[in-house]
């Protein structure tokens, strides 16, 4: 597999390309991975769009899959310089700005949409700070080492999500950006239960805590395709010190921030995750059926 993978990462970004669009022709019409999954979420997200215009959406989420599983690959000889120039920020300095007038760490969270993990790498060449990235562990061993080596490359410092907040803590004197991918499935018990694109999710409480007892600023990431192989990155101000002792707040705006980024443009957003495949607690929706419905109303928008 190693040496597939160098042989991958060596080709010229034309026939890179090429072979992302092979790909997609042998996942989307012969082997049709997930593509119930894939329907099931974008009917249940969009249940005003007709079905050829959900039909469109699924093929193109097809297409950028396997365009951005060729893109992660080849991150593994890039050098920062392309990072920089395939990446454009259209406000560093709101992210900037955190680093500076707070206390050294900023926590900006993510969503697997566009290519989060050139992302990553750009924001280190354009600024004198790590990067750190906040990740769950595959279960897949040779790919999660994989993706270790591939985030680490220019000195950022991999967090696993159940280690972040002792490693948060002991970075706290340091200058940093704190990336987390807070669209994962968080646990049934103990997670934060919201609607998320018209149907009962369960997000990682994590963000909301470091940044209440570290005082740390919270943004969003929105990360969009303007070409293939190219990508425009805007910053969102979640929430700021002092922040409300309601944490929850910090997570619905996250939730609303992210609805919105996969609205404006949902074929890059990665689809063939189960995401809702946990059912809601009896708590959740006992708490639901009670809210009158003006004000599940204005939750959901």
């Amino acid at each position: 597999m190693q040496w597939l993978l160098r042989l991958l990462a060596a080709l010229p970004v034309s026939l890179s390309y090429g072979v992302a669009w092979l790909a997609f022709v042998m996942l989307f019409y012969v082997f049709r991975y997930r593509r119930g999954t894939v329907q099931e979420n974008l009917e249940h997200a969009f249940p005003l769009l007709s079905k050829a215009e959900r039909g469109s959406i699924e093929r193109e989420s097809y297409r950028h899959f396997c365009n951005l599983f060729m893109e992660i690959i080849r991150s593994t000889t890039m050098e920062q310089e392309e990072f920089r120039d395939r990446i454009t920020f259209t406000n560093l300095e709101l992210l900037q700005d955190a680093t500076d007038n707070y206390e050294k760490q900023a926590i900006v969270l993510l969503i697997h949409q566009g290519n989060w993990e050139w992302m990553l790498h750009s924001a280190m060449a354009h600024m004198p700070v790590s990067v750190d990235p906040v990740y769950k562990a595959l279960h897949n061993p040779f790919w999660d080492q994989f993706m270790l080596n591939a985030r680490s490359r220019f000195g950022a410092t991999p967090m696993t999500i159940d280690n972040i907040g002792r490693e948060v803590i002991r970075g706290r004197r340091r200058k940093r950006i704190i990336a987390m991918l807070a669209d994962q499935a968080g646990p049934k018990l103990g997670g934060y239960w919201t609607d998320f694109l018209h149907r009962p999710a369960s997000f990682y409480r994590g963000a909301d805590k470091l940044a209440q007892t570290l005082s740390l600023p919270v943004m969003f990431a929105e990360c969009i395709r303007t070409a293939t192989g190219r990508y425009e990155v805007t910053f969102h101000t979640i929430s700021a010190p002092p922040h409300s002792e309601d944490g929850e707040k910090i997570l619905s705006a996250y939730v609303r921030r992210a609805e919105h980024a996969i609205s404006e443009q949902p074929e890059t957003y990665l689809w063939t995750n189960r995401r809702w495949k946990k059912p809601p607690p009896q708590e959740y929706l006992a708490s639901i059926s009670k809210s009158s419905p003006a004000e599940i109303s204005k939750e959901s928008s």
